[in-house]
């Protein structure tokens, strides 16, 4: 689709004022469209004095308003580095549009120095374009009003999949502030971010079956009921541990554009691995937020996150059972597990996951000498019946897909060369690994 746009862009860097309060336009812009359309941004800034690990200098936010209306808040979370950021704009009716770019100084941290874009690029996609549906269906989130102002559990991406004529749309946050402690999502998830689904939209409606379901609080599957715009749902995030309302507002929202994924064959984390840079806002946070520690502790506080090997699998668990890997390092006798021994930081969910293991200090590739996977339960039998049933506990491991360590800059380094040999391990037992050395 044709876009004519005119730009002004005041591209030299612009000193805060953010301690008066004052907003400043940064982007003033117009674009034209032929026809109806689904709009996207691209904004592409740096934030000077700005970074996401240093309490009181976490970032810039700014404000896009569409058509002199507010739009959304965009927070540089990466503004330390010249970095493209990626957003949806919504439905546009055909004829010219004004788009603008403001600082927000209340939003804004107050160590950051200055502020510059360098590029705000519109994209319109029309319904003959075949991302028209995932684009045009993506949700509209506002804010949990605990973390407005307060740089924690920010959406970075969002995603979604085409899963048996539904589209299933899932937002990956930088944190989150409440549910599981963090050192059960390092063992349990792979990772200290939260990915949660948020809403399913079935494409073809059926007499009798909701167009559409999300997640609610406490991780109930709920019927949507709320408002729209245009086709967009309108949510909220509602608890600290960013499951969603339907009802209410915030003065802060959120509209991330859409990215179309296959998890057929493989983990969400993966998502993740193809933007590295999740995976640096999401070790930023943590060290911001005290989260890291050389303590070997359990709850809150975990080691830095390259102390850990990240594994990616498949697995089948049958019965009750629960898996959990090992590795051996040269010239040291322990294993170190990822369970850390409590049975309810094993996996007892089926397919493709992550996990990771804590290890006593930041290693290299090549000290890795073993790995092994061992098949538990989730927790202690409590009775006679569940005693019986765990004799029967099995986990079929299908695959090892990567094994890898963060880099200096918290990002996945290269993955282990290494392919292990799928194996079925019976409940109580541990299984050292072997290499899969046959011709792929």
């Amino acid at each position: 689709m044709k876009i004519i746009t005119q730009s002004f862009l005041f591209s030299a860097v612009i000193l805060l004022l953010a301690s008066t309060g004052i907003s400043q336009t940064l982007v003033e812009k117009t674009f034209r469209a032929e026809k109806e359309a689904e709009s996207l941004l691209e904004v592409r800034a740096i934030a000077t004095g700005t970074s996401w690990r240093v309490a009181g200098s976490e970032a810039v936010t700014v404000t896009i308003l569409l058509d002199g209306n507010y739009h959304q808040d965009l927070i540089l979370h990466s503004g330390h580095r010249m970095f493209t950021y990626s957003v949806l704009l919504g439905r546009v009716a055909a004829g010219e549009h004004k788009l603008r770019i403001e600082l927000n100084p209340k939003l804004t941290a107050s160590g950051a120095r200055g502020v510059r874009i360098d590029d705000a690029r519109v994209t319109l996609v029309g319904r003959d374009d075949p991302r028209f549906a995932g684009i045009a269906n993506a949700p509209i989130l506002y804010a949990r009003t605990n973390t407005i102002g307060k740089f924690s559990d920010i959406p970075l991406l969002m995603y979604y999949e085409k899963i048996d004529g539904m589209l299933r749309y899932t937002v990956i946050f930088s944190n989150e502030d409440g549910g599981t402690q963090t050192s059960a999502l390092m063992s349990r998830w792979g990772r200290t971010t939260d990915i949660e689904w948020v809403i399913e939209t079935r494409l073809e409606k059926k007499i009798g079956v909701p167009s559409s379901t999300f997640q609610g609080v406490n991780h109930v599957t709920t019927i949507f009921s709320g408002r729209t715009e245009g086709d967009h749902p309108l949510l909220r995030v509602a608890s600290d541990n960013n499951n969603f309302s339907d009802v209410g507002v915030t003065g802060v929202r959120f509209t991330l554009n859409p990215i179309e994924v296959d998890l057929s064959r493989s983990s969400r984390e993966d998502v993740m691995d193809k933007y590295p840079w999740t995976w640096q806002v999401m070790a930023e946070e943590m060290l911001r937020e005290g989260k890291l520690t050389d303590e070997r502790t359990l709850g809150k506080r975990i080691a830095d996150l390259r102390n850990y090997l990240y594994l990616d699998a498949e697995s089948e668990q049958k019965n009750g059972g629960a898996i959990s890997f090992a590795v051996k390092l040269k010239n040291d006798p322990v294993w170190y597990n990822s369970d850390q021994g409590i049975g309810s930081y094993r996996i007892d969910r089926s397919g493709f996951y992550r996990t990771t293991i804590r290890l006593p200090r930041r290693i290299r590739p090549d000290e890795i000498e073993r790995v092994a996977v061992a098949c538990g339960l989730p927790g202690n039998p409590r009775s006679e019946e569940e005693n019986q049933k765990a004799s029967t506990a099995r986990c079929e491991l299908k695959s090892v897909n990567k094994i890898f360590l963060l880099d200096d800059q918290f990002q996945p380094a290269a993955p282990l060369p290494i392919r292990l040999r799928p194996v079925s391990v019976s409940f109580g037992t541990t299984v050292v690994l072997e290499e899969d050395k046959s011709p792929r």
